[in-house]
Parts: C-alpha cells; structure tokens; sequence
C-alpha cells in the first residue's frame, strides 16, 4: 500500500507577554514559553516496538484478547494478542515492517511495570515504547486519581528506556472514559460524564507528555469519544445498544474496550505512529477488520475517525485544565468597601480576577428556561422570575438551586474565551456548588458532547463560617427564607466564583463548535447569580 503522510496540525506556540496588556485586564504574571516540541514530521516505518500496559493494552475479551499472538512477542509469556496484535496486522496491511512485543499485567500502574519489569522495559532493542497508565490514575485526585504517581512513572520509564537507546521513540497511549469510569469516579452520567472523564484524561496525559519531552500523545480516549459524539457508538451500553450504533465497550463492564473498542485503539495508534492514513486500510477478507468479525461500513468509520482524531489541533500549548477559581472581584452600585465588599443593595460585577489577571470587559448572559426548586433572591426589589434574576451582570440576585438553566451569550466564542459563574451560599457552609455545564446552539441543543463537570472546589475556596476569601458578601432580603433569614435580611450569603475554557469543555478545535453560543448548567445546588464570560489578550 502506498503511503501517505498524515498532515498534523499543532497549535504554534505561544507566548504570552503579561507586562503590557490592553484595557480590560491587568497581568499578575509573566510566563515562560512551553518548550513542547513539534514533532508533526516523524513518522516511523518500522523497528522493534514495545507495548507496555494492562488490560486496557493486552484486551479483556475474544477475539481481541488472543488476536494476532502468533505475530507479536509477549514478554511475560502470557500469549496475548490484543490491541498490539491488531497494531501488527494493521502495519502488515500497509507494508510496514514492525517488530512488536508486549509487556503487560492486569490492572497494574506504570508504576509497577517500573518497579517490577525494568529488565525487559530497559533493554537496548527497543527502538519505540508506548506506555499505557492504569486508567484512573491520570484523574484529579479530586476523581480518585494519583495524577503525580503517573507522571513520577512516566518520567522512570522514559529515562530508563532512553538510557539503554537515546534514540528510541516514546509515546503515552491515552485510555478512555467510559460508561462505568463516570460513575466510579463521581462524574455525572451519560455523554457529558464520558466528555468530563476525557477531557481530565487528555489534560493529564498531554501535560506529561510536554512536560516530560515525550514524542507525543496517541488519543485513543478521545477517539471513543468522537465515536459517540458522531453517533456511531452507543453512549449508553447498559440500556441496550441503539440500532445502528455499535459498543465500544465489553458488554462484561462497559469498561474495558470490546472488539470496536480495540480496533479503534490500533488504528490511532498506527495512524500516530506510522503517520500513515488509516482511512487507506483495507477491510475486506483477509484483514484486521473482517477477522475481528467488524463490518467495513464500521471499519472504515473507525478508520475516518481515527485519522480525524490525530490530525486534530493539539489543545493550547502549557496543557492541562484552564479552569481556575477567582481570587478577586470588584462591584459598582450600592457597595460599601471592605474585605470582603459588603453588596447593600443593586449591584454589578464590574471585574474578575483569577491567575490568568484581572479582567473588566465583562459579558452577562440572558438566561432561559431556569428551572429550580426555590425561589429566585434578590437585595431591594424581587426579580420577577429566576430568568431575571440570573441575566446580565446585577450581582444583587441570584437563582436558588438551579436545576437545568440555558444562558445565551449570542456571540461566537474562541480560544481565548473564559467564561465564569459566580456563586452564593450561606456563609455557614462552604463555599462553591458542583455543576454539570454543556455547550448549546441558539436553540438550546447540545452541540456535539461537549460538557464539563465543574465541582464545589473549582469555585473561591471559602471554608464554612468565615468569609475571609470570598469575593463579597450580601444579605438577601427576598426569595427563600433558609437564604434571606428571619426576618429577611437577617442570614448572610457570601461570593465565590470560577473561570474556564472551551479547552475545559473538551473542544480543541474551535470551528467544530461554531454553532455553540451558550452554555446549559444542570445541577441541584447550584446557586448562579451570574454567568458570564470575557477573553484574554
């Protein structure tokens, strides 16, 4: 088969000069320049290749688990196949010349693979090595992850394989959410917990992969999430699968991959590797695709979907979540100044201030369809609904316990967007409400999966009883009597808010979402008095 260069798209780098600013933000900080390298020109025809994983590499289940085992090396003696099988029969297709092995234990970290299987990672044949972490572990710790552990393995790996072959190649292989993941580890349910779960996992495994000097990432998880996102793959396995969408997951615990899974897995691997176009497989007797018993409708879905995931722009250069909690706010109306401001009636946010500056070009929402248990609050007259009360800038009111609001901004949103919500609660808990935040169109509907799981300590740390870091305080004198106190006025609610990016929503390439301009907010406690956004420079 001919070869054909995948052209890949980096984001350039870029360099933010803090010291001189236009209007509307003022720098904290300047930072230096990421160091990450472009490596859109290599491309790897062939060589001794080294697998390195658990169950989510060597396959959960037939056919994958023992695909191909005659082809590849299992070092461990277990006779595994799976996705570096299919990895192999791939390359054999496009006539490539790989030697590939396999070094695989179930359910262990890189870490262990360190500690316990040096002699054969560190062995001076290898002249490439993909490394796959146990697939919670690169999570906040916040979602039962050990995000420090696998970058501290990371780095083991790549010094020891690089100390026996300076000239070897290393990839981090990134893993999937998935159906069971999300509700493990505290994510909502459904296609905005899979978008959650990945965008933690993308973020973890593209930090360390810069950080660390890595050749760079294979986006396999985000590969299962564009599968679902483009209605291919059944988000929801457990209710049984939609007519014409397959499972990328094992019907055993809608966790491990299943044969689709698996064969997606490869083929972004071998398009990552080799640079080799994938949508140029073959799919008909004798390949991959048929011995695994996929169809070449579905195989060459994967194959499309496989090559768009890894042309796809990689997410801004310094990596990792731009989800940042404010530090700072300042108001105009009836304000008296202090630490914290006291807001004694109408009031307007005027700036924001979080790591990335202080920010006063602020935009409010309009907001629609707010449904709540409770009723709206407010200092001085009442809103006249939970709409009202959570539109524009007007700090002084707020809607209680939103349980799903729609907040239209009518504008196009770019990399350079941070959008914000700004809390309240008593000042007798703590501060900050975890919240489910979606992208929608003009119409209110979802575009593509694109959603974050914000949690309560995303938001202004405010610990209960003391109101020392929040942004502002105000006593509500309408709405719920547990908010406004007895008689109204009484209780006092304190101010918290946090930033993020599309980059946070999962999007790394803006023009697929043009036809976002809101954001959908689902939570049970989520108390907004405002939503908002502004840019960077």
């Amino acid at each position: 088969m001919r070869r054909s260069p995948i052209e890949v798209t980096l984001l350039g780098l870029m360099t933010w000069s803090l010291l001189s600013i236009s209007v509307g933000c003022s720098a904290l900080a300047a930072t230096e320049e990421d160091g990450a390298l472009d490596d859109s020109s290599i491309a790897i025809a062939g060589g001794t290749i080294l697998f390195v994983g658990n169950s989510f590499t060597h396959g959960h289940e037939e056919p994958a688990y023992s695909y191909n085992k005659a082809a590849v090396t299992d070092t461990n003696g277990s006779g595994v196949g799976g996705i570096p099988g299919i990895f192999k029969k791939l390359t054999v297709q496009a006539g490539l010349s790989f030697n590939v092995s396999v070094e695989t234990a179930s359910g262990q970290t890189l870490g262990w693979h360190a500690s316990n299987r040096a002699a054969i990672i560190g062995q001076p044949t290898w002249t490439t090595v993909i490394l796959q972490e146990q697939s919670t572990t690169p999570l906040p710790t916040a979602r039962g992850g050990a995000p420090t552990a696998f970058t501290d393995a990371a780095r083991t790996l790549r010094a020891l394989v690089l100390s026996k072959n300076p000239a070897a190649n290393l990839f981090l292989y990134e893993t999937w959410a998935s159906p069971t993941g999300v509700g493990t580890q505290g994510y909502p349910s459904g296609t905005s917990g899979l978008q959650a779960m990945q965008t933690d996992l993308r973020d973890s495994y593209f930090k360390a992969s810069r950080d660390l000097g890595f050749t760079g990432v294979a986006r396999v998880g985000e590969g299962f999430l564009r599968a679902v996102d483009q209605g291919l793959a059944d988000p929801n396995p457990a209710d049984g699968i939609s007519p014409g969408m397959f499972n990328l997951w094992s019907a055993q615990d809608n966790r491990h991959s299943s044969k689709y899974g698996s064969y997606l897995s490869a083929a972004v691997l071998f398009a990552r590797v080799t640079q080799d176009d994938p949508r140029s497989l073959a799919t008909g007797a004798g390949s991959a695709a048929d011995e695994l018993g996929i169809s070449a409708t579905d195989a060459g879905n994967l194959h499309r979907i496989a090559h768009e995931i890894t042309t796809q722009a990689e997410p801004p250069v310094g990596g990792g979540p731009t989800r940042l909690p404010a530090t700072r706010a300042t108001f105009t109306g009836a304000v008296t100044a202090g630490t914290p401001a006291v807001l004694t009636g109408v009031a307007q946010l005027a700036s924001l201030t979080t790591a990335e500056g202080t920010f006063t070009q602020l935009v409010g929402a309009t907001a629609q369809g707010i449904t709540g248990g409770n009723t709206p609050s407010a200092v001085g007259t009442a809103p006249a609904n939970a709409n009202v009360a959570a539109s524009g800038l007007g700090i002084h009111d707020g809607a209680n316990n939103v349980g799903t609001g729609h907040f239209q901004f009518g504008t196009a949103f770019t990399a350079k967007t941070r959008f914000f919500i700004v809390d309240s609660t008593t000042t007798s808990t703590t501060l900050g409400d975890s919240v489910t935040v979606t992208l929608v169109n003009a119409s209110n509907q979802p575009v593509g999966g694109y959603s974050l799981a914000l949690l309560a300590s995303d938001f202004t740390p405010s610990a209960a009883g003391t109101t020392s870091t929040a942004l502002a305080t105000v006593s509500y004198t309408s709405g719920v009597g547990s908010i406004t106190g007895t008689p109204p006025g009484t209780v006092q609610s304190k101010l918290g808010a946090v930033s993020f990016s599309l980059t946070d929503l999962g999007v790394s390439d803006v023009t697929s979402v043009s036809a976002a301009t809101g954001l959908r907010l689902s939570s049970a406690t989520l108390d907004p008095n405002i939503v908002g956004l502004y840019s960077v420079p």
